[in-house]
């Protein structure tokens, strides 16, 4: 311990000395820091471009610390030159201010990187009326929107990007894109103009995905049709009187079906519905749905003459049963089996 404090001694001696021999000069003059900034502009977007910072003193010398911010002086003003920042995070540097060579001062320099936000969903639902819409969109370095089908017109100007479709009168739901490029990469967004009453009610097959008595799957179709009564959406079987409520969303162009649906009597039990997102979560409750997206499919159409080309899928996993109760209280307390019971639930519209 004594031989470490005596050579802490030593090197504050040595310290001391070399202060004592640094300072020393013939006229005993002291150098002091008088530069300083009057005002600073030093905060850049991702776009450059020049700003100013003045002094209080004559500049005699300055210059940037990074390639990318480029410096000139006159008199008491310095023009700071910021090139374009290509990349996706700001930058930071500093320029260096000297009135001489021993009076100077440091300026912080700042720029952000390329900035893009557009408030554009990926998936845009309309009816069959014609259709304008717009959202708030910016970007640096600029939008470059364009449309993939005729009846879709997309542009992008002062700040919003505008869409807009034509009537759609091709008998059936049909779906476009358009295409969003910008310094951030491309997108792709899909528009589907669709109408319940003109698109979507009428005559389907319900297929699943059922089990055989020798535990093996097999395809079964039933048909089944989507009707309005009394202010509800229906799926009614056509070979029996089986019926239950089910939702369309407007806004998603799609169909979910909830359980704790009644959908009548049949060989003297209650019918109801029970689904879940797979075989073993099914519930009878009326929160828990599975739910599927409209959608029109000309190749189907074409090979199979007796379908019309709209079908939706509810999911391979999700599971969708049509289980027997003792009461017209759909819940597992009362749950004696099951009439119909499959996964890979798909609807496939049939022509009239």
């Amino acid at each position: 311990m004594k031989i470490v404090k005596l050579h802490s001694i030593i090197a504050l001696g040595l310290f001391a000395l070399l202060a004592a021999c640094g300072n020393d000069n013939n006229d005993n003059s002291v150098d002091l820091q008088t530069l300083k900034v009057v005002s600073a502009k030093t905060s850049f977007d991702a776009l450059g471009g020049k700003d100013t910072i003045l002094v209080n003193n004559d500049v005699k010398k300055a210059y940037a610390l990074a390639p990318w911010a480029k410096v000139n002086s006159n008199g008491k003003l310095v023009v700071v030159t910021v090139d374009v920042n290509q990349d996706m995070q700001s930058r930071h540097t500093a320029v260096v201010i000297k009135a001489t060579d021993n009076d100077s001062t440091i300026v912080a320099i700042d720029q952000l990187g390329p900035v893009t936000q557009i408030d554009l969903p990926e998936n845009i639902v309309f009816n069959d009326s014609a259709n304008a819409v717009s959202y708030k969109a910016k970007s640096t370095f600029g939008i470059k929107i364009s449309s993939l089908n005729n009846w879709i017109t997309a542009n992008y100007a002062n700040g919003e990007v505008s869409i807009s479709t034509t009537e759609n009168n091709e008998g059936h739901l049909r779906t476009g894109q358009i295409v969003v490029e910008s310094s951030m990469g491309k997108d792709t967004i899909n528009v589907t103009q669709i109408d319940l009453d003109r698109d979507i009610l009428g005559d389907y097959y319900l297929q699943l995905v059922e089990t055989d008595d020798e535990r093996k799957p097999v395809t079964r179709n039933y048909a089944v049709k989507l009707v309005k009564e009394s202010n509800k959406l229906m799926l009614k079987f056509t070979t029996n009187d089986l019926a239950f409520p089910v939702t369309y969303s407007a806004e998603k162009g799609g169909l979910s079906v909830a359980g704790g649906q009644y959908a009548g009597m049949f060989d003297n039990n209650h019918i109801g519905t029970i689904v879940g997102p797979s075989d073993g979560q099914t519930s009878t409750s009326t929160t828990v749905t599975i739910s599927g997206k409209f959608v029109y499919n000309p190749e189907r159409a074409s090979k199979a003459a007796f379908l019309e080309g709209t079908e939706l899928s509810f999911g391979k996993e999700p599971a969708f049963v049509l289980g027997k109760f003792s009461s017209t209280v759909i819940e597992y307390k009362n749950y004696k089996g099951y009439l119909i019971y499959g996964n890979d639930a798909q609807l496939f519209k049939r022509k009239l």
